[in-house]
């Protein structure tokens, strides 16, 4: 009798377990996103404010977002700082899951999905020795001895890449792996000007000392700016999730989080625009 009440109670106590798995695991699935079964990798490139590293430590509007989004939805996550172009070929295979900060192309819409996040506009660094001669788009298309600077895979906007491209087609275009390297030929006198968002280079300036070497212009004045995204790969997130993903971002952007993040690093008015994505 006492063994067979020890058959029953310890059957009650595996379903009542099993009931409590299937009760979290309810929990997890009708959550604001689908964490999957394996933790979430993360590929982070440094952009001004935007992700830097400062004493070993990860710094900057997407470290903030992704606590952010580890508070709401539970899931685990893996972040990896990487190289720009390493990080797209990683997302391009598998090798990581999603990144906050990416521009739409048709190219990356083969394999991933575009969560809209922020809003920037790209503006002019002018270096010292140019600073006295242009004023403006023209004046540097003009001067043939002028060179500018990109980093390599990025896009600036249909205004600002078509004059980009007709610097390129003169041979004056001089590609670097990430912004940092663009900061430092500037000074160094081998780059004459390149595009970079506020939040990019008022870091730069600074951390340089280059506040009275360099000139900030608009080379587009009715350009709004472009839309930046949160990227998530095909491979691990259907359609479905994806917008799941989508409402989780709305919902920050709603409930005034993404602009208590955002004047962390830039002034309201500024964080405003980077609302309207």
């Amino acid at each position: 009798m006492k063994v067979s009440r020890k058959i029953k109670n310890l059957r009650i106590l595996t379903i009542l377990s099993c009931l409590g798995a299937l009760f979290i695991s309810g929990i997890a699935a009708a959550g604001p996103v689908d964490c999957g079964s394996s933790p979430i990798r993360v590929g982070q490139f440094k952009l001004g404010y935007r992700y830097y590293i400062e004493n070993g430590q990860e710094k900057g509007m997407n470290k903030d977002i992704m606590e952010e989004i580890k508070k709401r939805t539970g899931c685990l996550f893996i972040t990896q700082e990487m190289p720009f172009a390493r990080l797209w070929a990683d997302l391009s295979s598998g090798e990581i899951d999603m990144t906050l900060s990416g521009i739409r192309s048709p190219e990356r819409d083969k394999t991933l999905w575009c969560i809209p996040s922020i809003t920037a506009k790209n503006f002019v660094v002018i270096g010292p020795q140019a600073q006295a001669s242009v004023k403006n788009a023209a004046d540097f298309i003009a001067n043939e001895k002028l060179q500018f600077g990109m980093v390599r895979g990025y896009t600036h906007g249909k205004e600002l890449d078509a004059k980009l491209d007709r610097l390129k087609q003169d041979g004056r275009v001089e590609e670097s792996g990430n912004v940092d390297v663009l900061f430092e030929k500037l000074k160094h006198g081998r780059i004459d000007g390149f595009y970079s968002f506020p939040f990019v280079y008022r870091k730069n300036i600074s951390e340089l000392s280059m506040e009275k070497d360099v000139t900030i212009q608009d080379w587009a004045p009715k350009d709004p700016g472009i839309v930046g995204c949160m990227m998530l790969t095909k491979q691990r997130f259907s359609e479905d999730e994806a917008k799941r993903w989508n409402a989780l971002v709305q919902q920050m952007r709603a409930d005034g989080t993404l602009k208590r993040i955002f004047v962390r690093y830039v002034s309201p008015s500024e964080a405003d625009k980077m609302l309207n994505f």
